[in-house]
């Protein structure tokens, strides 16, 4: 199960590198492809916008011709993906491959926790799907290094974000290489009426004990299931409602968090205070190494305590992080106007330190409580017969909540200002823990069938 897990995430993998990859290629690009505010924030976003379909449609899919195929399709988009942002001649060309991408982000995004989380047992599934978000941020780290590497070593190289840009299509070919010697789902196996194979997985991964009862739980919510699912009859059903409504919130209560303007835009936040080119990405690429060692913390989080006393922390944390980001850009720095341009500029030496510290603070808690609870409870909460479809809408929610999100982000900085900007996100978090304290449910400690049940009856 651990060589399934490490394999199928590399689709997170993935998913982190191209999403991280833009915030270093972004300020370089702009110089050849002459970007303006409003294309900057296009660029980035529409990875988010093609995210969002890859979603929606990558859930349905999953459902219909199974997890791994799914998988295999989303290898050969990563790889084609990346090259099509490597080769781009224009704003136009770079914004259709980055759309392309963004289908794969998103297809992988649905399709990993979902595989993952019907492979692994009850006891398992915590941490295992949690892995999935551990590649995610070490994707992202990675991209960071990467990024500031080629700019520390190769400060003259022309073109450098083409080379940042075509670098993802390596991981891609990783992961279709490796889910050639996948299995499939037990659980798609069955809703297909091919117990045989899935008894077959099973017994790959399970005691000799463990498979009949294991079959039997998933007989059982077949049967109730056996009528065949029409959607709009599903969504007339208000236990079903419930679940998508509840999916919904628990992603945009991450989404105002403001996460990805802090990892996209991590280095034009911290250009934005001073520092050069080069030192802003460098700087980046501490949010990364906090990343990945606040999701191994939650790793050992997460089998210990609530799901719901892990997200309550988490944005309790973000929030606070998020207000003293706003009030030390109103304190620590000032604007000037100079030939009718405005720019920020810091107090005193080393405030554009304490802003990134403030966000290295703020990842702590965002991928160490937040991030690992996020993925693991989309992963559970929706019934077999629609556990793609459903957990397709959930993120397509979150990727289109991130188009606006950050589509936006770089007006709202550059015309508002940090102190502003950031205090926007920490008043959408206090109304957010109020309605998660209100509606989020508790799964830890049971199998999928038993939460199906739960929300069911």
């Amino acid at each position: 199960m651990k060589f399934i897990t490490l394999v199928s995430t590399i689709g997170g993998l993935c998913f982190g590198y191209d999403t991280g990859v833009i915030s270093g290629a972004l300020i370089f690009m702009k110089y050849d492809l002459g970007l303006t505010p409003v294309q900057e924030g296009f660029i980035t976003s529409f990875l988010l916008f093609g995210a969002a379909l890859g979603s929606l449609f990558g859930g349905y899919l999953s459902d219909k011709q199974g997890r791994r195929k799914n998988l295999l399709w989303v290898a050969a988009i990563f790889i084609f993906g990346a090259l099509g942002t490597a080769f781009a001649w224009d704003v136009p060309s770079m914004i259709v491959a980055r759309f392309v991408l963004g289908l794969a982000v998103g297809c992988a995004s649905v399709t990993v926790p979902i595989y993952i989380s019907e492979l692994a047992r009850p006891e398992q599934r915590e941490r295992l799907v949690t892995v999935n978000e551990l590649m995610i941020v070490t994707g992202q780290f990675l991209a960071y290094t990467v990024n500031a590497a080629i700019v520390n070593l190769y400060p003259e190289m022309s073109h450098n974000w083409r080379i940042m840009l075509a670098i993802p299509a390596l991981p891609g070919a990783l992961l279709w290489a490796g889910m050639l010697m996948m299995p499939e789902s037990p659980r798609f196996f069955m809703r297909r009426g091919e117990t045989e194979k899935a008894v077959k997985v099973l017994e790959m991964l399970r005691s000799p004990g463990e498979v009949q009862q294991e079959i039997k739980e998933i007989q059982k919510i077949i049967q109730i299931d056996s009528v065949k699912m029409s959607l709009f009859e599903e969504l007339k059903k208000p236990w079903v409602i419930q679940l998508i409504l509840i999916g919904l919130m628990i992603v945009l209560a991450t989404r105002v968090t403001g996460v990805n303007t802090i990892m996209y835009y991590a280095p034009t936040v911290l250009k934005s205070t001073g520092l050069g080119d080069a030192a802003a990405v460098t700087g980046a690429v501490a949010n990364g190494v906090v990343s990945i060692l606040a999701t191994l913390m939650g790793m050992l989080l997460i089998g210990k305590h609530s799901r719901r006393k892990m997200f309550f922390t988490g944005q309790i944390g973000v929030t606070l992080s998020l207000i003293l980001i706003g009030v030390s850009f109103k304190v620590f720095f000032h604007t000037e106007t100079l030939n009718g341009i405005e720019s920020v500029h810091a107090n005193f030496a080393g405030a554009s330190y304490i802003i990134l510290g403030l966000m290295l603070v703020f990842l702590v808690f965002m991928q160490g409580w937040i991030a690992p609870v996020f993925w693991l409870m989309l992963a559970e909460i929706y019934p077999l017969r629609m556990r793609g479809l459903g957990m397709g809408i959930a993120v397509f929610g979150l990727w289109i909540f991130d188009f606006i999100i950050q589509s936006i982000f770089p007006l709202l900085l550059n015309h508002y200002g940090g102190g502003m900007t950031f205090g926007f996100f920490a008043a959408t978090n206090v109304i957010m823990l109020i309605l998660l304290f209100k509606f989020l449910p508790e799964t830890r400690g049971l199998s999928l069938e038993q939460i199906e049940n739960k929300f069911r009856f």
